[in-house]
């Protein structure tokens, strides 16, 4: 990865469905304005549903590029296992998670991650992501 070097924010994706998080990954590759780590953190073992607090984790270490780490989780004990991961880390890397829904939230930050953006400000535009309506009046 050439622009490896710049600190850009890198994004992990953890879903309790390996191939859901791939295929967000795949999605909102599209998005992205430059080029930046964006990591699976779910289960590598297709067959089995679930996470795991070492893949998380080792997923976060290959994002991390010095400019810091937003994790997206999907529900329950992705959360949990993100939570424990970065704990586990202690400061080795500097990781948050974003509270906010996995689809909308990882395009908004996928699109507005570039060179100049920190981790916070990231995790801001992730989070504001809540805001977004789907309908403008009751159906």
């Amino acid at each position: 990865m050439e622009e490896k070097n710049k600190k850009i924010v890198g994004i992990v994706v953890v879903s309790h469905s390996n191939k859901l998080a791939e295929e967000i990954i795949n999605f909102v590759k599209i998005f992205k304005q430059t080029d930046f780590p964006l990591e699976n953190g779910g289960n590598a073992n297709r067959e089995v549903y679930g996470t795991n607090i070492e893949n998380v984790k080792n997923a976060i270490i290959r994002a991390d590029n010095g400019a810091g780490v937003l994790v997206f989780v999907d529900m329950g004990s992705s959360v949990f296992n993100a939570v424990k991961a970065i704990k586990e880390l202690d400061g080795e890397v500097e990781a948050k998670i974003a509270d906010a829904p996995l689809v909308e939230g990882i395009i908004s930050a996928v699109a507005a991650n570039f060179d100049g953006i920190d981790l916070d400000e990231l995790k801001i535009i992730a989070e504001d992501s809540k805001k977004f309506t789907k309908l403008k009046k009751k159906i």
